[in-house]
């Protein structure tokens, strides 16, 4: 019993994979022939059995895009008519711009995100948490405050743009230390 199975969950996948390119209810079928095979494993096996199902299925799944790869026509490589999406700076212009992006998001995120991450703890000590979790808090948010911040800079589009982030960080770190 545990053997079939097992067999099934190979079996599974290669319903899946004719579902895949075809009807879909075969590939619904096969998921749905994956779960029962698993259940039947998971009641006379119990975890032991599971981990053979997947194994089983997931060498299946492997073996069925190996032999998709092999099968394969070769693709033509095309030239690229697209310049490269980074280029270098031409011109004093691009290059101040490209040095005041840095500034804002390296350095000027990174004391923003301190700054808060100050306010932040000295709130917390104010608010009755003890010291190690005042100093805590402030480790872990800085880092992750300075992330959000970069993440949130890289997508504007200038540095213009970009000056708001550290700017609210900064306020909220003085608003929540001038609160405490």
């Amino acid at each position: 019993m545990i053997a079939g199975a097992i067999l099934a969950c190979a079996g599974a996948m290669l319903l899946v994979r004719i579902g895949w390119g075809g009807p879909r209810g075969v590939a619904a079928a096969g998921w749905g022939l994956a779960l029962v095979a698993l259940g039947v494993l998971g009641a006379l096996a119990g975890a032991w059995g599971i981990a053979a199902g997947c194994v089983a299925g997931m060498a299946a799944a492997l073996g069925i895009v190996l032999q998709a790869g092999w099968t394969a026509p070769a693709r033509s490589r095309r030239v690229a008519r697209e310049p490269a999406s980074v280029t270098l700076p031409h011109g004093s212009t691009e290059l101040a711009q490209r040095f005041a992006v840095f500034v804002l998001v390296v350095p000027v995120a990174f004391v923003a995100a301190q700054w808060c991450a100050f306010g932040m703890q000295a709130f917390a000590r104010q608010a009755g948490g003890g010291e190690a979790d005042a100093t805590v808090l402030a480790l872990f948010a800085q880092p992750v405050l300075w992330t959000a911040m970069m993440t949130w800079q890289m997508t504007r589009r200038g540095p213009t743009a970009m000056v708001m982030p550290p700017a609210i960080a900064a306020a909220a770190g003085t608003i929540l230390w001038g609160v405490s």
